[in-house]
């Protein structure tokens, strides 16, 4: 018998099968600090308790998978001392977050903003008045970030015969992109692009990628969308190149700073799409997360490996 903590609630993850496996399962609500040393799995992240469980005396924590594809808020140098194995659900947001992508362009290519607004005036706005509208197969696209996320979007965009570009730490071969670029050689990657996509994960070396000499190294770039972390932009950066018409417009879902506080100056622009932080919500994401939950949970109860996105923890993703 194992002892599993589970730190988040999902009426759809399959406790009847973690049971089966032999496994005792606390929450939040039922543990008490007499258990935390004999937790050996967890199941999601919450600071206060997670960190207890953690560094207790004697602990016995030796698996911490996240309902995360990021990792970056983990306290990652205490979890590689302790040989605490972390694991993702990286993957499952591939679909959602690709599709709200799509969205954040054809909202501002279809020239929505211009069409919600008369529509709330109700105001018919003649055609010719649409002449800026255009397609996503007229759009050349650089995505910083390859993998689950950034093969889906390019998967899409293909499908609508738009030419994708990638650009990822070596430069390597990946999956739906036309070419791609190492992050080094970012430069050439942006030079003929309508939109730039970052789903890259926070590593040292991508923390404020996108500052000032990135902006001021485009000219006139469509479009900037971030699903990716908020801290790989340099937000006063960003604003600088949208006052400066750098970039056209920017649909932003992460920030520096969440929830983004009500005076930032990116709520004031027209060109500028903001959401909380939502694009990898979806219906079942409790399926979702058992996809890989459930077969590193039944590998881990067999002889203690994890299979399934396992994080380097050397890397950071």
């Amino acid at each position: 018998m194992k002892n599993l903590l589970l730190l988040t609630h999902n009426s759809e993850l399959n406790l009847a099968a973690y049971r089966q496996l032999g496994i005792n399962i606390f929450t939040e609500e039922s543990i008490t600090p007499q258990d935390y040393a004999s937790i050996e799995i967890m199941l999601g992240w919450k600071p206060d308790i997670s960190q207890k469980v953690l560094t207790v005396s004697n602990g016995s924590l030796k698996w911490l998978q996240t309902i995360s594809a990021g990792v970056d808020y983990l306290p990652l140098k205490t979890l590689k001392e302790k040989q605490v194995i972390v694991s993702n659900v990286s993957g499952v947001h591939a679909a959602p977050i690709s599709q709200t992508v799509l969205l954040y362009a054809l909202y501002f290519m279809r020239d929505l903003p211009q069409v919600l607004e008369s529509s709330a005036q109700h105001h018919w706005e003649p055609q010719a008045d649409f002449g800026d509208a255009f397609v996503l197969n007229e759009t050349t696209w650089t995505i910083f970030g390859t993998g689950h996320i950034g093969s889906e979007l390019a998967r899409l965009l293909q499908a609508f015969h738009a030419k994708t570009i990638g650009v990822n730490r070596t430069g390597h071969k990946a999956a739906h992109f036309d070419d791609t670029f190492a992050q080094d050689d970012w430069r050439h990657a942006v030079t003929k692009s309508d939109v730039l996509v970052n789903i890259m994960p926070l590593t040292p070396q991508t923390t404020h990628f996108f500052d000032k000499t990135f902006f001021d190294a485009l000219h006139n770039t469509y479009l900037f969308i971030n699903v990716g972390r908020g801290k790989s932009v340099d937000t006063k950066a960003l604003i600088e190149a949208l006052n400066q018409q750098k970039l056209q417009h920017a649909a932003l879902d992460v920030f520096e700073e969440e929830p983004l506080p009500s005076d930032n100056a990116l709520w004031q622009m027209k060109n500028v799409l903001i959401t909380p932080h939502y694009s990898a919500q979806t219906k079942h994401q409790g399926q979702a997360w058992d996809k890989i939950f459930l077969p590193n949970l039944k590998q881990f109860m067999r002889d203690g490996t994890v299979p399934i996105n396992q994080i380097n923890m050397q890397n950071g993703y």
